[in-house]
């Protein structure tokens, strides 16, 4: 099969078609499932967002809750610092247990340092409690540095007037507890931009200079967040939306700030298993795949039934065309094969093989006219048409052949110019159609003396030329002679009369004395008219030694006159 042939490029086009396509669909659907697991990824962080903001919300209401609980379960109506500080001191741990309390501070005014219950974090500046004092709202913050806390800071008035501020903190801890229970997805707390880590080196991240400070995962999502830090150095946000495969798996990580921090401070780092999602989405682009390649292999496969036939009868009327000209019909006709169907449901290429095949016909009969036609041209370009006998072209184009091919080698040619004697009264005499009848049984007698292989012509009139090759040189052109005289002298009836002509004969060997049919004919010319001259009915070599026309005529000119008309009549 050659590849440049039109049944492989509509193979291979169709082919590359169908895969384009698949391609295109292919890249579409995966552009479509990743546009859709980014939207629900950005519809989840935002669910996350709002998540995160409402468990702080909810952390805070506790805070106060509490802080209502513990001013409204004053002992007395005393409210010296004395007293506070017994209350405070009952009830601490309990406080701790059930509220998950990490400490609690008693401000007695802004100058003094507070009391502290539980592990002392950050306090409150002199200008914060006194803002609280004089504003009566609540002070809410939330401060990393071991462990992440949320402080509320609110009013507690006393009797005889005396105004307190108590902090309540309070781990973060529940609350990622409580939003890893809501959503599924693992939380925790990278800790502000540090230099170097604050207390445990394996929890440091180094690209991002942040340290881990609580994970809800801790032994299997810390090596996680190392891999990530190492790949990225900028910490991802909310937007970034690339995936991490780890230990067959694969992640989201993306972080949010902490509400009162800035893009250097503490920062919630919210990591998402998706592998169900990447996993879906590659099944998805597998199965995409598979079908793409049997919808191709199908659509090749039909492509391929559909034109592969036609094709190849394109090929074969194409390959019977060049027959058509090279006059091979019936291998032409051979090749274009037509299929057996009414005429009704043809198609394209049926109408073009019965086309092919109505051509070839017509073109088998041209040619037979056309051959026909050429023959006949032929013949009379070649051929008497009153004899039969070869023309004066015809012995022309023998004579040279013979004369160019060195034939003459192998013997001694001779050319036998005859005239017929007398033929003038003859014609008179019969009529032209009694001449014509004369002239062509004097060709039939010429030509069964011959042998095969001579040439028989008529030159033209009563003008006929016998060509012979091959002959001995040893006067067999004289026996050959003495048979024209003696066969045409016998007498023929022609309509009710009986007639007898003579010859005469001038005999030119060759290529002794010629080697064109001009040079030739002058000679033999010569040498028929001494045969006439001669007495007629009579043949004559030509030699180098006999006089020409010009003195042949002198010569007989000096004879008697009844010589002259005994010799020369019927010239």
């Amino acid at each position: 099969m050659q590849l440049h042939s039109l049944r492989v490029k509509a193979c291979v086009f169709s082919l590359l078609l169908i895969v384009a396509m698949c391609l295109f669909f292919i890249l579409l659907g995966n552009s479509s499932l990743q546009s859709l697991l980014e939207k629900s990824r950005n519809d989840r962080y935002l669910t996350y967002q709002y998540q995160v903001s409402w468990l702080l919300q909810q952390s805070r209401k506790d805070l106060l809750q509490l802080a209502d609980l513990v001013a409204v379960g004053r002992e007395g109506d005393s409210g010296d610092v004395k007293t506070m500080q017994r209350l405070f001191d009952r009830r601490w741990e309990y406080l701790r247990a059930s509220w998950g309390l990490e400490s609690l501070k008693l401000y007695a005014n802004d100058r003094r340092p507070p009391m502290v219950w539980g592990e002392s974090a950050r306090q409150l500046a002199p200008e914060q409690v006194r803002e609280v004092i004089i504003s009566g709202q609540s002070l809410e913050s939330i401060h990393c540095a071991r462990i992440c806390v949320q402080s509320l800071a609110v009013p507690v008035a006393a009797g005889g007037g005396r105004e307190y501020v108590l902090q309540l903190d309070r781990s973060l801890a529940g609350l990622l507890l409580a939003f890893r229970e809501i959503t599924g997805s693992d939380i925790g707390i990278v800790a502000e931009v540090r230099g170097a880590p604050a207390q445990h080196p394996g929890d440091y991240l180094e690209n991002w200079e942040r340290e881990v400070i609580a994970l809800t995962s801790q032994e299997i999502l810390l090596p996680l967040l190392h891999r990530v830090a190492a790949e990225q150095e900028e910490v991802p946000g909310l937007q970034y939306s690339k995936s991490h495969p780890f230990e067959g798996r694969h992640f989201d990580v993306k972080t949010m700030p902490v509400p009162g921090d800035g893009d250097r401070g503490a920062r919630f780092v919210i990591v998402d298993d998706v592998s169900d999602q990447v996993e879906h989405i590659g099944n998805s682009l597998r199965v995409l795949i598979v079908f793409s390649a049997l919808g191709a292999a199908m659509f090749t496969i039909v492509v391929t039934s559909v034109l592969w036939r036609p094709i190849l009868r394109l090929r074969r009327l194409a390959e019977a065309l060049p027959l058509l000209s090279e006059g091979k019909f019936d291998a032409a006709r051979s090749l274009i094969r037509p299929v057996a169907k009414h005429s009704s449901r043809f198609d394209e290429i049926d109408v073009l093989d019965s086309t092919g095949l109505a051509v070839c016909d017509q073109l088998e009969v041209m040619k037979e006219i056309v051959s026909q036609n050429t023959a006949e041209l032929e013949r009379i370009a070649m051929y008497d048409t009153l004899t039969g006998l070869a023309n004066r072209h015809n012995i022309s184009e023998e004579l040279n052949k013979y004369l160019h091919c060195g034939d003459f080698i192998e013997g001694t040619a001779y050319l036998f110019f005859v005239d017929l004697d007398n033929f003038k009264q003859v014609n008179d005499s019969l009529g032209h159609q009694g001449g014509d009848d004369l002239l062509r049984v004097v060709a039939q007698r010429l030509v069964s003396v011959m042998r095969f292989g001579d040439i028989v012509a008529r030159l033209g009139g009563d003008e006929f030329c016998v060509f012979v090759r091959s002959l001995p040189a040893d006067g067999t052109y004289r026996t050959l002679a003495e048979k024209m005289l003696k066969v045409v002298a016998e007498p023929v009836r022609i309509g009710d009369e009986m007639v007898r002509v003579t010859l005469s004969i001038g005999v030119v060997a060759i290529p002794e004395h010629g080697t064109t049919l001009e040079t030739i004919l002058e000679k033999a010319d010569i040498a028929m008219y001494h045969a006439k001259y001669r007495g007629k009915n009579k043949y004559q070599l030509y030699t180098a030694d006999l006089p020409g026309i010009e003195q042949l005529a002198e010569a007989c000119a000096e004879r008697p006159i009844g010589e002259v008309v005994a010799a020369d009549s019927g010239d």
